[in-house]
């Protein structure tokens, strides 16, 4: 989940530089409300993922001793721990899809290239972001994707038209049941055989490196919201409903 949310994070600061070219009023007003509503539901994200990665490096520690001297059988109620953090990140990361799917424009706008990389993640009738909310809602932490699994549906195509579409129901007919298989489930035990999985996970995978790359990329945002844009850019009408809808329409 971690890499799926620096894929993200990465395509917005890499169209930073655009910025400069936008002249209009009207449109950077709309531009600055969305970049900084991206930029605040890109912090919850990093934020929920931060306390995942925490929860599992104390129970690895924990577990650990543990399993040396069998005097902490609280480690095995680990997946308790995450239940509130992996709730969060399902609202976060529908709401994340609607600014930066095919109904959000900044991203079109700033970084034209990078998002239509991104569609594929997000969009089409059996994307990767669905798959994940999937496996979160059914009680599920994933630890996918991997960024080689992000490459790879990067690299097939638009999933609105025909070709692109089966290009990627077939990659996540592949990918989607090793994402599932590779879950931990948060209401069983979390015994040896998940502390296996979780210590190769955080070092494998490097997750805590990769949120310190995210919280770099975030503050090089926010220093260009308050470079590009005032308050008055910024701040969105009352009512607006980009604020707070987690329908779930956005993942289609």
């Amino acid at each position: 989940m971690v890499e799926l949310i620096r894929a993200l994070v990465e395509a917005v600061t890499q169209g930073l530089p655009g910025l400069r070219g936008i002249r209009e009023e009207k449109r950077r007003r709309e531009l600055g409300a969305e970049l900084f509503l991206l930029y605040v539901r890109l912090n919850e994200a990093m934020l929920a993922a931060d306390a995942i990665v925490r929860s599992l490096e104390v129970y690895v520690e924990r577990m650990g001793g543990h399993l040396e001297h069998g005097n902490d059988r609280y480690a095995l109620t680990a997946g308790n721990w995450i239940v509130g953090s992996v709730r969060k990140q399902i609202v976060n990361l529908t709401r994340i899809s609607g600014l930066m799917g095919r109904h959000g424009t900044a991203l079109q706008i700033i970084n034209p290239d990078a998002y239509n990389r991104l569609h594929p993640l997000l969009s089409g009738k059996f994307n990767a972001l669905r798959v994940l909310l999937d496996i979160m809602r059914s009680g599920a932490l994933p630890l996918a994707p991997t960024g080689e699994d992000i490459a790879r549906a990067m690299e097939a195509g638009d999933p609105e038209s025909d070709d692109g579409q089966d290009r990627m129901m077939a990659l996540m007919r592949e990918l989607s049941p090793r994402w599932h298989d590779s879950a931990l489930a948060t209401s069983s035990e979390w015994g040896p055989s998940t502390y296996d999985c979780v210590v190769l996970y955080l070092r494998e995978r490097e997750p805590r490196g990769q949120l310190a790359e995210i919280r770099g990329a975030l503050e090089a945002l926010r220093a260009a919201l308050e470079e590009h844009f005032t308050i008055a850019d910024v701040l969105l009408e009352v009512g607006d409903s980009r604020m707070g809808s987690v329908s779930g329409n956005f993942i289609e």
